[in-house]
C-alpha cells in the first residue's frame, strides 16, 4: 500500500479511540507503511482538507468510522477516497455506513461481519481489538486489587421497564424472548435471537408487521439490557473476594442501586484508558463482560493478560479458538454466573496456578493479538477491497 491517513477522533469517553488511533498509527509505520495522522479542527479545518486534497492517500482510516452528515453525505464519498471504519462498538449505530460506496467496515465480532453481509454490504471484514506490543506488566508492582471490573453501570431494569411505553405487546414479547435466547446460548447473537423471536410472533399472527419495526432502536435496547444484566449478575455472584469497580453511572443510576448491599464491592469513579491499564497492572483478576460479542474479542481481554492479570470473560467461539479455558484464560457463562464465584476464589487462593495461566495467555496475546498483527492483516486484506471500490466507482 502507498499510504494510509488516519483521522484522529473527536473527544470520547476514557480516551480509548485516541489510544487505539495512536497505536494503529505506530503499528502501520512499524510495518513500513507510510502514514499521516490528521486531525480536523472545527475552528480551522483548512490544513486537514489541504493535506487530503493536495496529496491524497490510498485510503483513510478512523475508529468507529465517519457517519454521514445531516444531509446524508459521506466525507469519503465526496472526496472519493476509500475510508476504513474500524468499529469498536456493536454495529447497531452504524447501519448508515452501508450506504457509502467508499466505506470499508471492520468489526470486532465475526457475527457483526455476518450482520453487515446480511444487509447486502460486502465490504466488511473481521478485525478484533488488540494491544500494543510494548504493553508489559511491572514485575515489581504490587497487585493490590483482587478482582477488578472496568465498566459503566447500565440500568437494565429501567431499560426493560421502559419497553411497555415504547413498544406494542407482541414486539415486547419478541424482545423478551430474544433476551432469554441470547442469555441461554452464547452461540446465538442477539440480533439473530430477535429475528427468531420476531418470526415466531408473526407466525402466531399477533398482528405485528416486521416492516414497521425500528430494528436499530430495538436491537440497541436489547443489547444494552444484556450488557447491564450480565455485568450486575456477575458481580452479584461474587461473595467473598474483594471487587473494585471503575465505571460511570447510567444517567442518575449508578452501581450502588444494584450492588450497594455488597460489602465486598468498592465502587470508584471511571478512569481514563491509560489509567485503566495501570490498574490492570496492579490487579490479580480482571473481569470482562461482553455478552454482545459472540465470535470475537474485546481489548480488555488482551490488555488484562498483557498487564499480568488473570482474565475471566464470557466464552465465545473465537476465544475458544485462541485460548484454552483454565490454561490461558478463564471463561464464565451467562445464566451460570454462580459458577464464577468458585473459580475466582480458586485462582485467588492459588497464585502459582493463576500466574501459570496468565503467562500462557500473555504468550498467545503477544504472538497474535497486538496492533502489529492487526496492521499486517489490514495490509493484506485492504488492497483487493480498495481495488474493487475504485473499479465500481469509476
Amino acid at each position: 500500500m502507498k499510504r494510509i491517513d488516519l483521522f484522529m477522533p473527536i473527544a470520547n469517553n476514557y480516551g480509548v479511540l485516541h489510544h487505539f488511533t495512536h497505536k494503529m498509527f505506530d503499528a502501520l509505520q512499524h510495518r513500513g507503511i507510510k502514514c499521516r495522522l490528521l486531525e480536523a479542527k472545527r475552528n480551522d479545518p483548512a490544513p486537514f482538507l489541504d493535506a487530503l486534497f493536495n496529496d491524497p492517500p490510498e485510503c483513510t482510516l478512523s475508529f468507529n468510522g465517519l457517519l454521514p452528515d445531516d444531509h446524508g453525505r459521506f466525507f469519503c464519498d465526496m472526496i472519493q477516497v476509500p475510508h476504513v471504519a474500524c468499529l469498536v462498538d456493536s454495529p447497531n449505530s452504524f447501519w448508515p455506513l452501508t450506504r457509502s460506496k467508499y466505506t470499508i467496515i471492520t468489526c470486532v465480532d465475526k457475527a457483526s461481519v455476518d450482520f453487515f453481509h446480511g444487509l447486502g454490504f460486502d465490504n466488511a471484514i473481521f478485525l478484533p481489538h488488540a494491544i500494543e506490543r510494548t504493553l508489559i506488566p511491572d514485575a515489581h508492582a504490587k497487585r493490590d486489587y483482587d478482582v477488578v471490573m472496568l465498566a459503566s453501570c447500565i440500568d437494565y431494569e429501567t431499560i426493560r421497564n421502559s419497553w411497555q411505553d415504547k413498544f406494542p405487546l407482541p414486539l415486547r414479547q419478541a424482545m423478551e424472548e430474544a433476551v432469554e435466547i441470547a442469555l441461554a446460548d452464547w452461540n446465538t447473537p442477539y440480533h439473530l435471537a430477535f429475528v427468531q423471536a420476531l418470526d415466531r410472533q408473526v407466525h402466531l399472527q399477533t398482528g405485528i408487521d416486521p416492516q414497521q419495526v425500528d430494528f436499530i432502536t430495538v436491537l440497541d435496547e436489547i443489547e444494552m439490557f444484556l450488557r447491564g444484566k450480565d455485568r450486575v449478575e456477575l458481580i452479584k455472584a461474587i461473595d467473598e473476594a474483594k471487587v473494585d469497580i471503575f465505571g460511570s453511572a447510567d444517567g442518575l443510576t449508578g452501581w450502588k442501586k444494584y450492588l450497594g448491599h455488597k460489602r465486598n464491592v468498592t465502587i470508584h469513579d471511571p478512569v481514563p484508558f491509560a489509567q485503566a491499564l495501570e490498574i490492570m497492572k496492579h490487579s490479580k483478576i480482571v473481569l470482562n463482560s461482553c455478552p454482545w460479542i459472540n465470535n470475537g474479542a474485546h481489548e480488555r481481554i488482551f490488555a488484562g493478560l498483557a498487564c499480568g492479570a488473570l482474565v475471566i470473560t464470557n466464552e465465545n467461539k473465537y476465544l475458544n479458538e485462541q485460548f484454552q479455558d483454565g490454561k490461558s484464560i478463564v471463561f464464565y457463562h451467562t445464566k451460570r454466573w454462580d459458577k464464577a464465584n468458585h473459580r475466582i476464589n480458586e485462582y485467588l487462593a492459588n497464585e502459582a496456578k493463576r500466574q501459570h495461566i496468565v503467562s500462557q495467555g500473555q504468550k498467545i496475546v503477544m504472538q497474535a493479538h497486538t496492533w502489529d498483527h492487526r496492521a499486517a492483516q489490514l495490509v493484506k486484506e485492504l488492497p483487493p477491497l480498495i481495488k474493487k471500490i475504485n473499479e465500481q466507482t469509476k
